[in-house]
C-alpha cells in the first residue's frame, strides 16, 4: 500500500528564484544590440549610396556585405555577443537589413541623392499662325515623325510638350535644324490652364508643360527638333523628332 503524502512534507519541485537583476541586465543588453545595428545599418546605406554614384550593381551587395560586419562590430559597442544563439544572430540581421533597405532608399531620393533622368513626352505639333493660342489642330508625334499641313497665313508651327524631373527642370533646349538654312534654338515657355490643343490631348494642362513657336524659313519642307531637359544635377534626357510640311 503507498505511503500517504504528509501535508508538511517538502514537495517534489521547486520553481527558481526569478533573477529579476539579471533579466533586466538581458533585455539592456538586447535593446544596447538594436541600436547598435541600426547605427551600423545607417552606415552601410551610405557605404550602398556611394558605391552606387560609382557603380550601381555593386551598392546591393556591398550592403550585404557591410551586414556580416556585425560579428565584429557589436563587440566594439560592448556587446557580449558570446552568449549569442543562433535565433540572437538572426534577430539582428533583419533588423540590419531592413533599416539598411530603408536609410538607403531615403539617401537615393531628394534632397540627399538624385538619380533619375528627366523625361521629355506628349510631344504634339500644330501649324500656327498669328492670334491666340487657341483651337489649335495638334498632331502627336507617335513614331518619330509628324506631317502637318502649313497654309498661309500660318507660317510657323507650335510645338506642346511636357518635360519633367523628380526635382525640377533647370535647362531646357529646343533645337531645330530646318531643311533649308541653318539650325537654331527657340525659346520654350511654361503653359498651364486649358489646353489649346484639339482632339487629342486632356482639357486641362498638366504640370511640366511647355510650347514652343518655330517660325519656319522660306522654303522648308522639312525639320527635325530635338528637345533636351537638364535637371540641377546634370542629367538629360532628349526626345528628337521630324516634322514634314506638307499643304
Amino acid at each position: 500500500m503507498a505511503r500517504r503524502k504528509r501535508k508538511d512534507e517538502a514537495p517534489d519541485w521547486v520553481a527558481p528564484e526569478f533573477d529579476e537583476i539579471g533579466y533586466m541586465r538581458q533585455e539592456m543588453q538586447a535593446a544596447r544590440a538594436s541600436v547598435a545595428t541600426i547605427v551600423w545599418a545607417i552606415i552601410g546605406a551610405a557605404v550602398s549610396f556611394l558605391l552606387y554614384s560609382v557603380f550601381p550593381p555593386l551598392a546591393f551587395l556591398g550592403g550585404l556585405a557591410m551586414g556580416f560586419g556585425l560579428y565584429f562590430m557589436l563587440p566594439l559597442f560592448g556587446i557580449r555577443t558570446a552568449a549569442f544563439k543562433r535565433r540572437d544572430w538572426i534577430g539582428h540581421g533583419m533588423i540590419y537589413f531592413f533599416s539598411w533597405l530603408a536609410f538607403w532608399i531615403i539617401l537615393l531620393n531628394p534632397p540627399f541623392g538624385d538619380f533619375t533622368d528627366p523625361t521629355v513626352d506628349s510631344i504634339s505639333v500644330s501649324p500656327y499662325g498669328a492670334g491666340p493660342m487657341t483651337g489649335l489642330s495638334c498632331l502627336p508625334v507617335a513614331t518619330g515623325s509628324v506631317s502637318v499641313p502649313v497654309t498661309l497665313p500660318n507660317n510657323s508651327l507650335y510645338i506642346l510638350f511636357r518635360a519633367t524631373d523628380n526635382v525640377g527642370v533647370a535647362s531646357l533646349t529646343v533645337n531645330v535644324t530646318p531643311s533649308s538654312g541653318v539650325p537654331f534654338n527657340v525659346n520654350a515657355t511654361s503653359r498651364t490652364g486649358n489646353n489649346p490643343c484639339i482632339g487629342h490631348e486632356s482639357a486641362a494642362l498638366l504640370g511640366g508643360t511647355f510650347a514652343a513657336v518655330v517660325q519656319l524659313p522660306v522654303g522648308t519642307t522639312s525639320l527635325r527638333v530635338l528637345i533636351t531637359a537638364a535637371d540641377p544635377g546634370g542629367r538629360r534626357a532628349a526626345a528628337a523628332f521630324n516634322v514634314a510640311i506638307t499643304g
